[in-house]
């Protein structure tokens, strides 16, 4: 009945049906005038996102804030000056906004007949300041918008108004059912009936009994885990809370969001972080940080009951830094203390790892065979987090083995909570929970999550004592009792009366002890079709729990795969095309929809292509609506494309826009699947398939089709081909890989590169039979096969003969060896090389708004709705630049020749360089002004002004063309020129007031080599390599606290990366150095990357994690080393060694005594001469 612009003048419109009384029709009642019933004291403070784009307001709030206060007394001082400082100085955004541009549409009148300086300089001020007013009026709507998908910068006003318009609709409950069944209208005898029921959830009524849980099941922490646990807390701890909250998440009571403290860090970081550390050493802190505003979002599309809906805590930024402090301590923790049967909130531990499992289960049942029968349980917990009992979640914390102290400050955090709900737009009285926790807080889903692992206990204790009888999906394959995934439960049994009691038994006791509660309506029960209808009925009715033949869905999917269809997925296409509705598309720029498409694309159906490949039929479906909502729609009608689909599906850096084909996509996700069952993953769906269908091949032989396997096998099945192009053997002792046969060196075997013929049989030759464990390859043994090229990439690969890992598969498509899906789509998708050598990722890095970019791409493609191609579309029979009228209207024409965007860019470039820049073709044109190269100074930021220069210049044709808009010709240069700075500074200062993260820090310094102190060596390394993977060198000289050359080396490595030279220097001057018998050393290099690789630990599939393992031996012997990094200029020695390392041969040359080409930097060291360069300052 009412389109977006009523929805927007009349946001509280209501649309009811009456009954009917005379006629067959319902009567109709629209109320657009509901009255609000807030007053001053229902509407809580809020904190402007918006304010931070005012020029005075960083000053405004560094004046007010009191270092020296308390910091909860500093912040309520606050929010008065603020509340102050909103009227008296920042005002209301949209009646300055109908000022500003009444204004300026005068001014712009008046210099369409004549250049005036004066009324000039005065359209560029009101400019500036209306473009302030619309980015804080975007800010305003995209903070209420609560919008996840678009970003806020692209102009997208309409859009965030409306989906904030509609957010509030939506959220607004105008009647519910009572307990008696009956609808209440009235709005306080609503908020009455929603308080006393929540108050009732969040109040404890039964009495508990601990005694009935298993004691002493959680694995033990070691001393060093609890060390790491219990270490104090710093600033930094809650500097990393801050800064990991999303900015514009929903404010607690105090009404600021995580975005003033990202913002103000510097300023309010040291006064927030001295009341959290007093509170864990005293636990003492202001009671009202713990407050709370209670959401309630509904579980149901038309809740009709307090029940449905789902109560969410809006908690203050302050205690959330605290908890999350907690959290980030406890999380590496929790896959140690937390079984592999619970997915919830484990790191590594994925939603579709018990979809899968879940699947695969009732595949095995529903073909089950005699006697035996398995049944599957999914159970629903009623409030679950809402219920559970703080005595429990105390007793569970000590199970764990946590000090008494930890216990009470988490105990605070979740008992001092006052909580008041938000009810259309009100608060309501203040009550204090006596169980839950609190929804919404970071820290609750671990302390849930550990209290559900008690139930898995109870569990395992029945398991233990053969009274609970799992199901296993083959022959000494894992037995599954019960999946978790948070409060979602799945359970597994034999399809016998005495488990049903068993089960039942466990469930009582674990209700008993944690407040929890079945809801045996909710819950369902699936009986394998091989146990009689009538037994399976008397289960049922044992259990309480009602019979059926489809557990229906599981964590957003169905848990039965029957025949695969598009009717299967219709509620997915539904959902994807809710959120690609038109009403979006027409409020959104073309760029802004591409970002939208690309978000929903990867997330929605992001769980059923990970375990399911999609019928053709609807990856077609789901990218035609991926293609409507990108070029919008206009009476019905799709509008004008500018450029082909297959060009918008190709990646960034082959000159699309990064939009993913369905299929392609699918393809990608389902190979990380197929490559964890490949590579021996230990999570427990892998372990179950592999049991259920690899048998015992090994690698990629696993992943193959089977007669009568499940839809997800076989899905896997699909991708062999896929994980054949990324897969290869990382050599450790080389025992495990063919030298010839496998992939390890090359992207195919060496086999299929040979220049001559291999002898018979030694094609079974493994890499470790090729390598001599005190000299390295025996080169001579194959290098008349193979070109010279790959036997110097080769000499560059290091074994460890030593090492008993043995050889693995590692993704050689990542820089990290580990698999991701970018690469594996990439690989997947058709091969299109770059023909015209742009270097499209430039465009999509220029510092101004997507919808620039994309004005650029679509540019430098030539796809522009120019005259000629609008005539070539048959749109205009007239192809002439309305501007010149007697050129065509070309690309390059409208942007750089006309006569008018000519004198533009005269303004611009350097008189040298325009000859140049006005003959170059089209694709050049665009390909060097990209580069930077006629920026002169300004080269780092040419091509963002560039792009800039072209965008308003097009704005202008298309106004006066379509709209008859004019500018004289002085003033429209000076126009574009003054936009364009204008606008790079407002870009600028709009990402730094809001950045999430601050910038780092810069300052000029000193660089030198420095002395080690007495007793301590110093061995500086380099490495280097010819080209981004050409001949490798290193290079280290280790001297004492004199300065004096103790020794040196050359290493010739071969064929590798700069990388990998680097880390080739630091294993060969630590060998060095410890043959000398050094005690102490300090091993100095300028890679900071190599450095972070050896302390980090890298994944074993990385492909230098052989030498890494090498490196950290070394390390591991009796001495004391310290890892340091220098820069280039402290580093001058070891670079002229490493470089001058191509002249000797190949290995490492020891040198006694320094070169005498090196005495110059040697004595210069020593006297210290240093060079000045700009580094970045570490926060810590």
């Amino acid at each position: 009945m009412c389109n977006d612009k009523w929805n927007c003048s009349f946001p509280s419109t209501v649309v009811r049906h009456l009954q009917k009384f005379h006629s067959d029709h319902l009567p109709i009642l629209t109320r657009y005038s509901v009255l609000s019933h807030h007053t001053a004291d229902t509407e809580p403070f809020r904190f402007e996102a918006a304010w931070l784009l005012h020029p005075q307001f960083k000053d405004f709030v560094q004046a007010s804030w009191n270092k020296d206060s308390a910091f909860q007394e500093t912040l309520s001082d606050l929010v008065g000056k603020l509340q102050q400082w909103k009227t008296e100085v920042f005002g209301s955004t949209f009646p300055k906004k109908r000022r500003l541009v009444a204004r300026l549409q005068g001014v712009t009148d008046r210099l369409a007949n004549s250049f005036n300086p004066g009324l000039m300089k005065l359209q560029i001020k009101l400019e500036k300041e209306l473009d302030l007013t619309i980015a804080q009026e975007e800010l305003y709507w995209y903070q209420r918008a609560n919008e996840k998908w678009v970003k806020f910068g692209e102009q997208n006003t309409s859009y965030f108004h409306q989906q904030a318009t509609r957010r509030r609709r939506r959220n607004k409950i105008l009647a519910l059912r009572n307990g008696s069944g009956d609808w209440i209208e009235d709005q306080d005898a609503l908020k009455n009936l929603v308080v006393q029921f929540y108050e009732s959830v969040y109040t404890q009524e039964e009495e508990v009994y601990e005694d009935l849980m298993p004691k002493g099941c959680f694995p033990r922490l070691q001393q060093s885990e609890l060390m790491q646990l219990l270490h104090p807390f710093c600033i930094q701890d809650f500097h990393k809370s801050i800064f990991e909250m999303k900015p514009m998440s929903a404010p607690g009571p105090d009404g600021f969001q995580a975005v003033f403290y990202q913002n103000f860090w510097a300023l309010v970081g040291k006064n927030l972080t001295g009341m959290a550390t007093h509170f864990f050493e005293t636990g003492n802190i202001p009671e009202e940080v713990f407050d709370s505003i209670v959401i309630l979002i509904p579980k149901v599309a038309h809740p009709e009951t307090p029940a449905q809906f789902r109560p969410i805590s809006l908690n203050n930024v302050v205690l959330k830094a605290i908890t999350k402090a907690i959290a980030n301590r406890l999380k590496p923790l929790m896959p140690k203390l937390v079984a592999p049967t619970q997915s919830g909130f484990i790191k590594g531990r994925q939603t579709n790892d018990n979809i899968i499992l879940l699947q695969e289960t009732l595949h095995t049942l529903r073909s089950k065979k005699g006697k035996k029968g398995g049944l599957v349980i999914k159970i629903d917990l009623e409030k679950a987090y809402d219920r559970l009992h703080w005595s429990f979640l105390r007793d569970t914390l000590g199970e764990i083995g946590l000090p008494s102290t930890w216990i009470n400050r988490i105990m605070t955090c979740v008992e001092k909570n006052k909580m008041r709900i938000s009810w259309n737009g009100e608060l309501t009285s203040t009550f204090r929970p006596s169980r839950g926790v609190r929804q919404g807080d970071p820290l609750s889903p671990f302390l849930f999550v550990l209290c559900m692992e008690r139930l898995a206990h109870r569990i395992e204790q029945a398991v233990d004592e053969k009274r609970w009888k799992p199901i296993s999906l083959a022959k000494n394959g894992p037995r599954l009792s019960h999946l978790f995934f948070a409060d979602d439960l799945i359970l597994f049994a034999e399809a016998e009366g005495g488990q049903i009691d068993v089960i039942r038994s466990c469930l009582q006791d674990f209700c008993s002890s944690s407040g929890q509660k079945v809801n045996l309506s909710k819950s369902a029960i699936y009986v394998s079709p091989n146990v009689h209808r009538d037994k399976a009925q008397r289960l049922s009715s044992r259990a309480g729990i009602t019979l059926t033949d489809d557990l229906g869905k599981y964590l957003g999917l169905k848990a039965i795969n029957g025949r695969i269809t598009k009717g299967r997925y219709q509620e997915l296409i539904l959902k994807i095309q809710q959120k690609l509705a038109t009403w979006k598309a027409n409020h959104l720029s073309v760029a802004a929809r591409i970002t939208l498409v690309k978000s929903v694309a990867s997330s929605m159906a992001i769980y059923p292509m990970f375990t399911e490949r999609l019928p053709a039929c609807v990856c077609s479906s789901l990218d035609r609506l991926n293609r409507q909502f990108v070029w919008g729609e206009e009476d019905g009608k799709t509008k004008f494309h500018p450029i082909a689909w297959e060009q918008m599906t190709k990646p960034r850096h082959q000159g699309g826009v990064g939009i993913r084909p369905t299929r392609l996509a699918n393809q990608a996700m389902l190979a990380k699947g197929a490559w964890k069952l490949a590579t021996g993953d230990q999570a427990l769906w892998a372990k179950v398939m592999r049991s259920k269908y690899g048998g015992t091949r090994q690698g990629l032989q696993v992943i193959n089709k089977r007669k009568g396997s499940s839809f997800a096998w076989n899905s896997y099945a699909q991708t062999a081909n896929l994980l054949r192009k990324g897969a290869a053997f990382n050599v450790k002792n080389g025992r495990k890989t063919k030298f010839w046969t496998d992939v390890w060196v090359l992207q195919v075997p060496l086999m299929e590169v040979t220049t001559t013929e291999i002898p018979y049989g030694v094609e079974y030759k493994t890499v470790a039979d090729y390598w001599e464990a005190n000299s390295g390859w025996k080169v001579q043994d194959f290098q008349a096969y193979l070109p010279q090229e790959i036997v110097d990439k080769i000499r560059s690969i290091m074994l460890d003969p030593l090492s008993q890992e043995e050889d693995r598969l590692f993704w050689k498509l990542s820089a990290n060896g580990i698999f991701n899906t970018s690469s594996a789509y990439l690989a997947g998708s058709p091969d299109q090389s770059n023909q015209n050598h742009m270097d499209w990722r430039k465009i999509w890095r220029l510092q101004c708004p997507e919808r620039v970019r994309w004005f650029t791409w679509l540019a430098a493609k030539g796809r522009l709705s120019t005259n000629s191609v609008r005539q070539f579309r048959h749109l205009t029979t007239d192809d002439k630049c309305p501007l010149c009228s007697d050129t065509v209207e070309t690309n390059l024409h409208c942007l750089r020749d006309c006569t008018v965007s000519r004198k533009i860019w005269e303004k611009m470039i350097a008189a040298q360089d325009q000859a140049r820049f006005f003959s170059l073709e089209q694709t050049s044109w665009f390909r060097m002004n990209l580069k930077g190269v006629f920026g002169g100074t300004d080269a780092e930021v040419w091509p963002s002004r560039f792009a800039l220069t072209c965008w308003y210049v097009w704005k202008y044709r298309n106004d006066y063309i379509f709209q008859g808009k004019k500018l004289a010709e002085s003033s429209l240069i000076n126009y574009v020129i003054s936009k364009t700075k204008d606008w790079l500074d407002t870009w600028d200062r709009a990402n730094h007031n809001l950045a999430s993260i601050e910038k780092p820090l810069r300052e000029d310094r000193l660089i030198g080599w420095n002395a080690p102190s007495a007793g301590w060596r110093k061995m500086n390394t380099d490495g280097a390599s010819q080209g981004s993977s050409g001949l490798a060198t290193a290079g280290g000289v280790l001297r004492d606290s004199d300065g004096d050359w103790l020794g040196g080396f050359c290493c010739k490595i071969g064929t590798g990366s700069a990388i990998l030279a680097e880390l080739w220097g630091i294993h060969q001057g630590l060998i060095m150095a410890w043959k000398q018998g050094t005690q102490f050393l300090i091993l100095e290099t300028d890679s900071k990357l190599a450095i972070d690789l050896i302390r980090n630990r890298e994944d074993p599939a990385h492909p230098h994690s052989t030498i890494l393992a090498a490196i950290r031996r070394l390390l591991s012997q009796n001495w004391v080393v310290q890892l340091v990094h220098t820069y280039r200029e402290g580093n001058r020695v070891a670079d002229w060694l490493s470089k001058h390392s191509l002249v000797y041969p190949f290995g490492t040359c020891e040198l006694t005594s320094p070169p005498r080409e090196l005495e110059r930097l040697l004595r210069e060291d020593i006297i210290g001469v240093s060079f000045s360069r700009r580094v970045i300052l570490s926060r810590d």
